[in-house]
């Protein structure tokens, strides 16, 4: 099977925080178990380098949007990379790869008529002497009355027209704005009205059910049209004539990313990319995001496949995620209520913020992020239970047994449980459902420190030598297994443990361990945090 992974792209306009790391993380997860399932895998995502927040921030910092893009690209790449995404290819949209294959895609809609010119009022700032883009645009939901930047409500979560804003101002310098008249290229979504809802039908067991919701709304309220062009100096330039000095529209391009970040590295190494994006080629794919950017991912992605008329399959899997709090309130910037993930990462090693966010995926409701649960779930799982088991074990056989076992006997109920366990965990991250797995497997790590507790190999080791190996054999043999079950969630502690047993299981099958000879340098997996932490956290987070 060829399975696409596409994780939604980060705005170029700041540091990468907890928000898109709980959303990313499932895919990551995804990704790395069906790569030990032997399927042929492309995960992507990249960042996204023409929305309208970086030319603002590039106004405000009086920079190039060219040396905005360059410098977060640069750092999203790094802190990506510490905390485990394991990309095929993270891209940038302002990759020519990118841009010659979106360009003419444009070009095929405007010819097949999915793109028509429409005389329009647009905001304009005076003071600015700029078309406002709807990124550059204030004001108030004309929904609920709340405060809005740009088409989106992030209160009611509604899609709006811009013209429907209420108050206007500009962004940029907070003037009220005016209307001026200009024309544009809008791409006809409403023709794909019946589609998509047959699509929604056809994948309500498949995608999150917030994503089926959403959907189901935006489609009840009726699809209006889109404007795909826009009056800006950076992006990608409109390859039709009489649009020279406008672009595309970043909703229009970047969800493009997906396609042409596999295409790139599939032409690179050698590989078909239409494996993974045409019909009838065995192949699946998740996109994985927050749930902000649903209606991309549900409306407008599967409308643009379509309207290409070259055999697209659709998304088989919405993986959106709710939002996160933290401390108990929205994360934001300016009421310093935010924690960039490489702040985290100065002072926690990547599989501590990796098993927390993970165990803890706003699957279905809001998840809220506090100092004290973190601290306290990494003392009580990482190091109590999973560190513990692998501590209490391998030392002991050190100790005892000079690192060397033979090979005993498996207890059948444990390797049955086992066994079960890799298909259920399995199941659930094919499915998406990254939490329940990573549970289901920190179950049976609390079932096999009772196992020890119970059987007592301390005392055994003095009355009945033989039958402590066997018993230390069996927790051997459930680290072993359990190690691998765990290696899409904590790859980097999963790679310690496998030099700990000097061998490892390449593939997601259970195996049974032979010959044990273990490391003499058994070191703890994780640290225990002392509670004083918990206000240092918060004192960092209020200053």
């Amino acid at each position: 099977m060829y399975v696409l992974i596409g994780i939604s792209w980060p705005f170029a306009n700041g540091d990468l925080h907890l928000g898109h790391v709980a959303s990313s993380l499932p895919g990551d997860v995804i990704a790395r178990y069906h790569r030990l399932k032997g399927n042929h895998v492309v995960l992507v995502s990249g960042t996204d380098c023409h929305g309208t927040p970086i030319d603002i921030k590039a106004l405000k910092e009086h920079k190039s949007p060219k040396e905005i893009v360059d410098e977060c690209h640069q750092n999203f790449s790094e802190d990506w990379k510490k905390i485990g995404l394991s990309y095929n290819l993270y891209n940038r949209t302002d990759d020519d790869f990118h841009k010659e294959f979106v360009q003419n895609l444009f070009k095929k809609y405007y010819e097949k008529g999915y793109l028509y010119e429409k005389a329009e009022t647009q905001l304009y700032c005076e003071n600015c002497k700029l078309f406002l883009a709807d990124r550059y645009i204030l004001g108030t939901c004309p929904k609920c009355g709340a405060d809005i930047k740009g088409d989106e409500c992030e209160k009611c979560n509604s899609l709006l027209e811009i013209k429907d804003v209420l108050n206007p101002r500009c962004a940029i310098c907070n003037n009220k704005a005016s209307i001026k008249e200009t024309k544009n290229l809008y791409f006809a979504l409403s023709k794909f009205q019946d589609k998509l809802k047959d699509l929604v039908k056809e994948n309500k067991n498949n995608w999150r059910e917030n994503a089926v919701q959403f959907t189901e709304r935006y489609l009840n309220e009726g699809i209006p049209d889109r404007c795909a062009s826009r009056s800006l100096s950076w992006g990608i330039t409109i390859p039709i004539k009489g649009y020279e000095d406008k672009k595309i529209y970043g909703w229009f391009e970047n969800v493009w990313g997906y396609v042409t970040a596999c295409k790139k590295y599939c032409d690179n190494n050698g590989e078909d990319w239409e494996n993974y994006w045409k019909k009838g080629r065995n192949n699946k794919i998740y996109l994985v995001h927050a749930k902000d950017n649903i209606p991309f991912h549900t409306v407008i992605f599967p409308s643009l496949l379509m309207a290409t008329e070259d055999g697209y399959s659709m998304p088989n899997k919405i993986v959106s995620d709710e939002y996160i709090t933290i401390e108990g309130e929205k994360l934001s910037k300016s009421k310093n209520n935010y924690i960039a993930i490489k702040d985290l990462l100065s002072r926690y090693p990547a599989d501590a913020i990796r098993y927390y966010f993970l165990t803890n995926d706003p699957e279905k409701r809001d998840f809220n992020f506090t100092f004290a649960d973190f601290i306290n779930t990494l003392n009580s799982d990482l190091l109590g239970k999973w560190g513990n088991f692998i501590n209490r074990t391998l030392v002991f056989i050190n100790k005892s047994f000079n690192g060397y076992l033979d090979e005993e006997e498996i207890d059948q109920s444990l390797e049955e449980q086992m066994k079960n366990l890799y298909e259920e965990v399995g199941n659930n991250i094919n499915d998406g459902n990254v939490k329940e797995g990573i549970h289901l497997i920190f179950d049976f790590i609390s079932k096999a420190n009772k196992y020890f507790d119970d059987q007592k190999p301390w005392e055994l080791a003095k009355t009945n030598p033989k039958e402590c190996q066997k018993v230390l054999f069996n927790c051997t043999n459930i680290i072993y297994n359990v190690n691998n079950l765990l290696k899409p969630y904590i790859p980097f502690s999963s790679e310690k443990v496998d030099t700990f047993l000097n061998q490892k299981i390449s593939n997601w099958n259970y195996q049974r361990l032979t010959n044990l000879n273990i490391s003499s340098e058994i070191k703890p997996l994780y640290q225990r945090y002392d509670k004083s932490v918990i206000e240092e956290e918060k004192n960092r987070l209020r200053s």
